[in-house]
């Protein structure tokens, strides 16, 4: 394990060489599908903790959530052909990915709350570097002030822990935590939690993301929606462990908070007419569900949430490749511009098609299983919230609709007759998003 992290540090010191840029971009994407079959062989498909070097190991959450990391960091690799200063921008996007799988299999709360929040810094370099708009400085001050003024509480914990326990290690907290019930204050069950609610992010913090979304360059939404937000998933799994007593208490007040946001972002996503602000609202919308999932305290909701989470990340970030690919042609992100695409692109607007319905958990992709144990597990959990989840459900494959049929249906514009054709790179990277989110369904008994 410790030789992959030194091959991952080793391709950022071949950037100091100047190789041929588009050689370059190839060389690291194939190294990068290297690096995915090389994780997928040391896969233990156990609920062990493998462990690597001190306070790093990986048990099948982490596994599981760093080989998402790599597989978009793929992708984002192929789209990323033609940007400008493409050395820094590797340089950026490296950097990152090794910060997120170091995050990713941390054992030690202080190390992995550092992590996560050095993680922040590539993106608003992301954002502030190759975003698009003038607008991009204040979302990306919006996104460092959210996180920042929500993390520094978290900080104050581990020391408090730190002063309880005399260790940061996951296992000995939890086995420690098991003897000392003593963790039992609400102030601390709050805001060990609040700095994830943020990243996630729940409803009423949550006006960084889509900001931060419209500001950002394909990539940078890419990184966000697929792996960044799954950060705070993570981390609200690992920091359960520790407060179960106020986690049976207390957990029903976010869920009910998760289902109302579910509810009034499904209605704000009905009202959009920005496509990127639309499916940033969505990530929200979903993120909603998978906490609901985890709050439950069940095993399958634990199982559902993380299914959500890999199912999402891949599914959001097709969703803002195709958004990215009718802004580079019409030069709009508006849906009342690019209507009527059918006639103008008909093969992209089959593969629009099919990641709207994924969108909305259509079978036979992973989010269509993922919602199914979600629904059970809720239903489980309490009958009195059926309505309103059923709902929230129906709102949320409304707008996957409407975002289709809006964009591809309709009158389209005449001066968008002599807009240029997707190539064979743009169908290759919508089909790699489309074949793990249909296949992984197949083979999920491995996570069991």
């Amino acid at each position: 394990m410790m030789k992959i992290f030194m091959f991952m540090f080793s391709m950022i010191f071949l950037l100091l060489f100047k190789f041929n840029k588009k050689l370059i971009m190839y060389m690291y994407m194939y190294m990068l599908i290297l690096l995915n079959f090389i994780f997928l062989l040391i896969f233990n498909y156990n609920d062990y903790w493998m462990n690597i070097y001190l306070n790093f190991g990986m048990d099948n959450y982490s596994m599981i959530l760093i080989y998402l990391s790599l597989w978009i960091l793929m992708f984002m690799m192929k789209v990323s052909f033609n940007v400008k200063n493409k050395y820094y921008y590797l340089l950026v996007l490296m950097i990152l990915l090794i910060f997120l799988v170091l995050s990713f299999s941390c054992m030690n709360y202080f190390l992995f709350y550092m992590l996560f929040e050095i993680s922040m810094i590539p993106t608003f370099m992301l954002i502030m570097g190759w975003g698009y708009q003038s607008e991009r400085l204040n979302a990306g001050m919006y996104m460092f002030m959210y996180t920042m003024f929500s993390s520094l509480p978290l900080m104050m914990i581990i020391y408090y822990l730190y002063n309880l326990f005399n260790s940061l290690n996951f296992l000995l907290i939890l086995l420690f935590n098991l003897v000392f019930m003593n963790m039992n204050q609400f102030i601390i069950y709050f805001f060990m939690f609040f700095a994830f609610f943020v990243k996630l992010p729940v409803f009423m913090f949550h006006m960084w993301l889509p900001k931060a979304h419209v500001e950002a360059p394909v990539t940078g939404s890419m990184i966000l929606a697929g792996i960044m937000l799954k950060l705070g998933g993570y981390g609200i799994i690992r920091m359960m462990m520790m407060v179960l007593n106020f986690c049976m208490k207390f957990n029903y007040l976010i869920i009910i908070l998760s289902l109302l946001g579910m509810f009034l972002l499904s209605l704000i996503c009905l009202r959009q007419f920005d496509m990127k602000m639309l499916v940033a609202y969505s990530s929200v919308v979903h993120m909603a569900l998978m906490l609901m999932s985890l709050f439950t305290l069940k095993f399958y909701g634990l199982l559902g949430g993380l299914f959500l989470m890999i199912a999402h990340g891949i599914c959001s970030s097709g969703l803002f490749l195709m958004v990215n690919y009718l802004y580079e042609r019409t030069k709009s992100r508006n849906i009342m511009i690019n209507k009527g695409m059918i006639y103008l692109l008909p093969i992209f607007s089959m593969f629009f098609f099919m990641f709207c319905i994924m969108n909305m958990a259509a079978p036979p992709s992973l989010n269509l299983l993922s919602e199914l144990m979600v629904v059970l597990v809720m239903m489980d959990w309490s009958m009195n919230i059926l309505l309103m989840l059923i709902i929230s459900m129906y709102l949320s494959a409304s707008y996957s609709l409407y975002l289709y049929s809006s964009c591809i249906h309709g009158k389209f514009n005449n001066n968008l007759i002599k807009i240029f054709y997707n190539n064979v790179n743009n169908y290759m990277l919508m089909l790699i998003h489309l074949i793990p989110l249909n296949f992984i369904i197949l083979k999920v008994n491995m996570m069991f």
